[in-house]
């Protein structure tokens, strides 16, 4: 098995796909694609290119409750050919009598997984699709992939904040205080130690909920968009709330 990643948690970058699927045809090895977060993004007209071989996985996992906007908790997994689960799980004690007594196909779904008993967390995802739709969907995912590079763009634009990457709607960037000149390895535990605690801070503070990644041994500050309420507004006062409690973070910790 191979498993290639739609959508790193930390970054949002996609792996090449296409040529991961090759390797995997040429070698017969299953591949599945991890696609927890960013796998829908799929969907717009212009990712086409980084999402290349995206249909040529055996299985590929993703979570509704990130990108489809469904409440928590749903997860999903698709496999390009079901016989490969009923192969796996089906399984017919003495006690499970639900064949169809006439000739419509029974669908059980104890026979797809381990779980046998399950609550319908089906029906709030397939709501979701039928009331938004393929192009509610374009609409959403675009509007928080543009977000996220409004977001960068802000940050290299400010003299006290330092863009990371970004790709999807992942976003990540660190405060950088404009007087801070020390050696490079001083320098830089400084900054990981200012925005982890930072970080810590905001998380507390309820103003704003980021979360965190490690670039190249940088400690980032990670803004992730899946929500379709976000507004430029709450960007342009992301940005205000983090420059104002990191001068007051480094202020502390210079003393």
């Amino acid at each position: 098995m191979v498993i290639g990643t739609a959508g790193d948690v930390s970054t949002g970058v996609v792996d090449e796909l296409k040529g991961i699927a090759a390797v995997c045809k040429a070698f017969n090895l299953w591949f599945h694609i991890d696609g927890a977060y960013g796998a829908p993004a799929a969907i717009m007209p212009d990712l086409k290119n980084i999402f290349q071989g995206i249909t040529e996985a055996d299985s590929i996992a993703l979570d509704p409750h990130k990108w489809l906007y469904s409440p928590l908790e749903a997860g999903c997994t698709l496999v390009k050919d079901p016989k490969h689960l009923t192969d796996t799980y089906s399984t017919h004690p003495d006690y499970y009598n639900f064949d169809a007594q006439d000739e419509e196909q029974v669908q059980n779904y104890y026979e797809y997984g381990f779980q046998n008993s399950r609550g319908f967390r089906a029906l709030k995802v397939w709501l979701a699709l039928q009331q938004v739709g393929r192009t509610g969907y374009i609409e959403m995912i675009g509007q928080d992939i543009e977000l996220a590079k409004l977001l960068f763009a802000l940050a290299n634009a400010h003299p006290e904040l330092e863009g990371i990457t970004q790709s999807l709607s992942i976003t990540t960037f660190r405060y950088v205080p404009v007087d801070l000149s020390t050696d490079a390895v001083t320098r830089e535990a400084y900054l990981n130690k200012l925005n982890k605690d930072l970080l810590d801070e905001l998380q507390a503070g309820g103003e704003v909920f980021l979360s965190n990644a490690i670039v190249h041994e940088k400690y980032c500050l990670r803004v992730c968009i899946v929500n379709f309420r976000t507004s430029e507004k709450d960007i342009d006062e992301m940005v205000d709330i983090i420059v104002t409690r990191g001068r007051d973070m480094d202020k502390r910790l210079r003393q």
